[in-house]
């Protein structure tokens, strides 16, 4: 019955293609839909006449096709053309039916064949429709062209098709698909590109890994007997190009896998991986990148081995020897456009002297010729771009990395990745120099660091003339930890410059460099931990220029005082000398000694720092929270408005001024517990203030000028009367606030009296000191009149304050003898004595007005000014109380008498 029905199926679809003998109707008039239904039962239970079936199926999907592409293009409102299409399209709902039921009913036997029929079918109608697609677009691309077939019912039920026959089929049953793909891709590529993209697309995985398969069967049917490339590789090469751009992880994945997977034996399916995935990477970039990068993820210490045992394989059989092998890799990395990082670090790795002898020497070996190949095209006659080189190109933003890798105790790996920072600098331009030698300066271990600057810039500095400058400038801008380390890397930089400042290989100088960012510096002085002394070490460590404008003295005046003072806080020496150095050199400028000197000043006597230097602080004052209460209301309280008889006025509780009447003894014992500075460490303080000062103050001639009438400026609060002439004694009355002022601020900061002692050495500066002297002798001559002790010595602060002026005036050559040994014989006569012995020195400094022009050359071996007193002749007017004085004490003073007064005076 079966077989009746067969042979009536048979004779119809016979029929239908070659129309009917018995009818009228020719073979255009033949119903389709009726003859595709009689040929899909003989394809069902007829398998001789499978051929004829699928070849008629073909003729039915050709016609729908034109009639679809005429229609689309066309755009006409043909019934006729319409009806037509609408019939081919229905025809073509079947054939998809009936070929579709027949993969689900037996996906093993039909969906290769169905498949393979559907991709070539494809094939052919892209190849020979490709001229009527283009039809006035000359510019469509792959998407348009995907859309456009898409678009047609025959040619998607033909993909639909294929795309049911790989998801019916295991993983290893797709094998025949994936070929059929391959081989119609190298028949009709590049028409056929919309077919394998949309597979793809829809099966990534499958696709990627089936063509990988079958591309290396092809391989290894082709590749061993000659060197030709088989087209089917091709083939692959493109398909997986195409893929690559959407579906890149898929790629890297079954490139790994085949990777890995050839590691597990010694079959000629696993040896040859390596070499064809080489030929691959061979003839794509993108497949280059891709294959690159996963065959260094696949190398690790259990994959060597095998790589090893596979290498004299791949030598004899697929290359001409170790060297075309080598040389084959080499340029394949070179063209990498990613993953340079990874594979420095693989050679790196295992190149190491810490390695075993052969991955050593293999890796060691690769990463020379390696260089050596980029150092021949960096190199190259001729401009050479970034893109020319794209192994070095792809290592521009991991410089900070390999600058890491430099810090290595292995000098091999040391001076390799030297070397390629090297050819980067010479390939890209000065920005990569600056970052490297940026970087470098930021890390920490001057030693290792100033070596590997110094062999750097011997490479770049014929190119990169500028690169220290640059890289400098961009240090000093960090802030934190890597501004310590830069400053510290600087410095030893600069310390090497200076000894071998003669003959140097490097030519780029640090020194200049910091030169020439000088206005970074006044902010260091400011920053936390080590960095503002190693700024200042800095300073002091190069030779600044001879011409530095005003502005930066100024700013760099402005951060170093207060950063000496701060030093001066700190227990020990630490760096003292460091800042008293920087001070010295920036008074050197024209504007410098007198903001310099003027800083230091107002710095000794501010309530922050004069502590430093012995001097009472005020306690701190608790102001009383103000009362609401009127003072009214306060005069009730006190109960003090008293009505005097006969009087009509009151007395009245004026209130208290300020915090009412202060408690002296209190106060000072706050001030002494408040100074932390020992007398030993006020000692040191001073001395080392006082030399700071000689040292500012010797660039200049007027120098000490300078210095008295600062210190005039701030301890005397007035500027009326300041000038050399010492008035009557009379006119003390009209200055005593002043003098009482001056007074209590010596009292309060003896600093002043070393102050005073220097410039007195350094005749004639004390002269502009007039003043103060003046202030001070006259608040004597008050006490010493007013004085209730028998003897002066009983009064010890004034006695004290008083010998101290006479000596100091004695030092500055402002009093001859007798009158400058006062202070050996006031603390042996009476209060009243010794204000007539002031007397007498305020006349004389009255009638013998101290002026630096009494000062001339000294013609002593020690330089400065001197007052030549040896045949000043002393007016008896201002020694005759003198001597009377001493003869009425004669028991406790004769033995000065000889020196005081000699015997032609008595």
């Amino acid at each position: 019955m079966q077989s009746q029905s067969v042979l009536v199926d048979l004779r119809n679809f016979l029929n239908g293609l070659s129309g009917s003998p018995s009818t009228s109707k020719n073979k255009t008039e033949v119903d389709s839909t009726e003859v595709v239904k009689t040929a899909t039962n003989l394809l069902k239970n007829f398998p001789a006449a499978r051929e004829a079936v699928l070849f008629y199926f073909c003729q039915v999907i050709d016609d729908s096709i034109k009639l679809h592409l005429t229609q689309s293009q066309a755009q006409n409102d043909n019934p006729a053309a319409k009806k037509r299409l609408a019939d081919k399209e229905d025809a073509v709902a079947l054939i998809h039916e009936a070929l579709s039921s027949l993969i689900k009913w037996n996906p093993k036997g039909w969906a290769p064949i169905i498949s393979t029929w559907s991709l070539r079918l494809l094939g052919q109608m892209s190849s020979y429709h490709a001229s009527h697609l283009q039809l006035g677009r000359t510019d469509r691309g792959l998407n348009d062209t995907l859309q456009v077939w898409l678009a047609c019912p025959a040619t998607r039920m033909l993909i639909d098709l294929t795309t049911q026959s790989l998801e019916d089929l295991n993983q290893s049953e797709t094998g025949a698909c994936i070929n059929a793909l391959l081989e119609t891709s190298v028949e009709h590529s590049p028409h056929f590109d919309w077919v394998v993209a949309h597979i793809g697309g829809c099966f990534p995985h499958t696709v990627v890994t089936r063509i990988l398969a079958c591309g290396l069967q092809d391989f290894i049917l082709y590749g061993t007997e000659s060197g030709n490339i088989s087209p089917k590789l091709n083939s692959v090469v493109g398909i997986l190009a195409h893929l690559s751009f959407s579906h890149a992880t898929n790629i890297q994945k079954a490139v790994l896998d085949l990777f890995l997977t050839s590691c597990t034996d010694m079959t000629e399916q696993h040896t040859a991986v390596v070499p064809y995935l080489l030929q691959l990477s061979s003839l794509s970039q993108d497949l280059l990148d891709i294959i690159v990068e996963q065959g260094v993820k696949a190398i690790n210490p259990d994959t060597i081995p095998s790589f090893t045992q596979q290498a004299t394989i791949w030598t004899s059989k697929y290359f001409s020897g170790r060297e075309a092998l080598v040389n084959l890799m080499v340029q394949q990395v070179v063209r990498c456009r990613q993953g340079g990082l990874a594979i420095v670090n693989v050679l790196l790795q295992y190149g190491a002297r810490l390695q075993a002898t052969f991955p050593r020497e293999v890796a060691s070996e690769f990463l020379e010729m390696l260089l050596n190949e980029a150092a021949q095209l960096v190199q190259a006659s001729g401009r050479v771009m970034p893109s020319d080189v794209p192994f070095l190109q792809s290592l521009q933003p991991h410089v900070s990395n390999l600058c890491q890798m430099l810090l290595t105790h292995d000098s091999w790996q040391q001076g390799s990745v030297l070397r390629l920072l090297t050819l980067m600098a010479l390939l890209q331009g000065p920005a990569v120099s600056n970052h490297v030698i940026t970087l470098l300066l930021q890390k920490k271990d001057p030693l290792k660091i100033v070596s590997l600057i110094r062999s750097y810039l011997k490479s770049v500095q014929g190119l990169h003339s500028q690169v220290v400058n640059t890289s400098v400038h961009e240090a000093l801008t960090f802030q934190g930890r890597n501004l310590e380390n830069t400053l510290l890397n600087v410095l030893q930089l600069v310390k090497l410059e200076q000894v071998e400042e003669i003959g140097a290989e490097v030519k780029c100088k640090f020194q200049s460099a910091l030169n020439a960012n000088l206005d970074f510096f006044p902010g260091l002085f400011f920053q936390d931990g080590q960095i503002p002394h190693l700024a200042v070490k800095l300073l002091n460590s190069i030779r600044l220029p001879d011409v530095i404008h005003p502005r930066l003295v100024a700013k760099l005046s402005y951060s170093s005082v207060p950063h000496f003072f701060t030093v001066l806080s700190m227990r020990g020496e630490g760096n003292k000398k460091e800042a008293q150095k920087i001070l010295a050199t920036l008074s050197s400028y024209p504007n410098g000694q007198a903001l310099i000197l003027r800083l230091l000043m107002q710095g000794v006597f501010s309530e922050e720092w004069k502590p430093l230097f012995g001097a009472e602080t005020q306690p701190q004052k608790n102001p009383k929270a103000s009362s609401s209460t009127s003072l009214l209301m306060q005069n009730r309280n006190f109960c003090s408005s008293v009505t005097l008889p006969q009087r009509h006025s009151s007395v009245f509780h004026a209130g208290i001024i300020g915090n009412g009447i202060r408690n002296r003894h209190l106060a000072n014992i706050k001030a002494e517990n408040s100074n932390d500075c020992n007398a030993e460490e006020v000692r040191s303080h001073t001395n080392l203030l006082l030399d700071t000062l000689s040292q500012c103050c010797s660039y200049n001639p007027g120098g000490m000028t300078q210095l008295s009438l600062l210190l005039v400026e701030i301890v005397s609060p007035d500027v009326m009367f300041n000038g050399l002439i010492w008035p009557d004694e009379e006119f003390t009355k009209v200055t005593v606030e002043r003098d009482l002022h001056v007074r209590r601020f010596v009292q309060d900061n003896v600093i002043v009296w070393d102050l005073l002692n220097l410039l007195a050495q350094n005749r004639p500066a004390l002269c502009y000191c007039s003043v103060l002297l003046r202030a001070l002798l006259a608040t004597l001559l008050s006490h010493w009149a007013n004085c209730q002790e028998r003897q002066a010595k009983d009064s010890r602060d004034s006695l004290e304050m008083t010998c101290k002026l006479i000596e100091l005036m004695a030092t500055g050559q402002l009093l001859p003898p007798p009158l400058s040994y006062l202070s050996e014989i006031i603390c042996h006569v009476s209060p009243h004595e010794v204000h007539v012995l002031l007397k007498d020195v305020w006349a004389f400094m009255r009638d013998n007005v101290p002026t630096p022009a009494l000062f001339g050359a000294n013609e002593r071996p020690s330089p400065g000014l001197w007052r030549d007193l040896s045949d000043f002749k002393m007016d008896p007017r201002y020694t005759e109380r003198l001597r009377l004085i001493m003869l009425a004490n004669i028991a406790s003073v004769g033995h000065l008498y000889p020196r005081f007064l000699a015997p032609d005076q008595d």
